[in-house]
């Protein structure tokens, strides 16, 4: 793993810029909502002055879309970066970041779910520190404690220790330090096989989702154990796995201690803390998490210590 590179921390007055490295915004109002809410945190927020044109399922074309966020990394007057939205697209855009130019203009990138792929690349190829947390358009439907959590990460106080009373301890054990990494399990999954994949050894992996029906979410568990992810993780954290829209899902409802319970049994030759229920993901408590960060695991104080 790379030497942490660490985005300076924002200030009031500070600009972000907005970037649709995945799907464009479904609908205008969240989008609305979602720039008030920075507004009101202090931040002058820029985005495309006619939006995105889309492109199927995408915002743009995959250059146009790496194309706009390395601008947004070069913007000397910008402070972070928000995404939109997540969806899909980020793995057809990944090889067009400028390693070098994100390398020598570092700056906190904010999103989830399609987002991970990027937070991850960048982490793995540079040691760039990210923000796991709302995208712009899930901003406005975030309670208090999600917005504050994500204001004192923009402005540098994502070094603290951080308790989660609720959290179900499935396998406890030793503190153990790693750097946190993670999140989408699809998106993770995807990178299997390609030459954006990255070891997992030392890290701590959260892992969420939306929307799978279990015997996909057990394939891509599976999956994963037998690429030798979990062999290499030193501790897995489960945040949520909403059922989302269970219409067009064949099992409905995720049976959530079913799936605890396999990665339990995925885990059991190297015997690593695993927690469920880490306020991550796609929900409205989607708590920020600095994806890069150094952490230590202290499973009976159920806190995680960021440095």
């Amino acid at each position: 793993m790379k030497a942490r590179i660490i985005p300076p921390a924002l200030k009031r007055g500070d600009v972000i810029q907005v970037v649709a490295p995945a799907g464009r915004p479904q609908s205008i109002e969240p989008f609305r909502s979602g720039l008030a809410v920075l507004d009101q945190m202090g931040f002058i927020v820029r985005y495309p002055e006619r939006l995105w044109p889309g492109s199927g399922f995408l915002a743009d074309s995959d250059a146009a879309r790496a194309e706009e966020l390395n601008r947004a990394f070069a913007d000397d007057r910008s402070a972070a970066i928000f995404a939109v939205r997540g969806g899909y697209g980020s793995l057809r855009m990944l090889g067009g970041i400028d390693l070098d130019l994100v390398r020598a203009h570092p700056k906190l990138l904010v999103g989830f779910s399609d987002i991970t792929l990027i937070h991850n690349h960048l982490l793995a190829s540079l040691g760039l520190i990210g923000l796991h947390g709302p995208v712009l358009t899930t901003l406005a439907a975030s309670p208090p404690n999600a917005i504050e959590r994500l204001y004192h990460c923009l402005t540098g106080a994502w070094r603290n220790t951080f308790t989660f009373p609720s959290l179900e301890i499935l396998r406890g054990g030793a503190n153990v330090e790693g750097i946190l990494a993670g999140g989408n399990l699809t998106s993770l999954t995807t990178l299997l096989g390609t030459r954006f994949d990255f070891s997992w050894q030392g890290l701590v992996v959260v892992l969420e989702d939306v929307n799978e029906p279990l015997y996909r979410l057990d394939r891509m568990l599976t999956q994963l154990a037998i690429a030798g992810k979990f062999d290499e993780a030193a501790a897995i954290l489960l945040g949520d796995f909403s059922p989302g829209d269970t219409r067009h899902s064949e099992t409905g409802p995720v049976d959530q201690e079913w799936l605890w319970q396999r990665v339990l049994d995925l885990t059991a030759s190297s015997g690593i803390p695993v927690w469920a229920g880490l306020p991550s993901g796609h929900r409205p408590e989607n708590l920020t998490l600095p994806i890069g960060a150094r952490v230590v695991v202290n499973s009976s104080r159920r806190g995680l210590a960021f440095s």
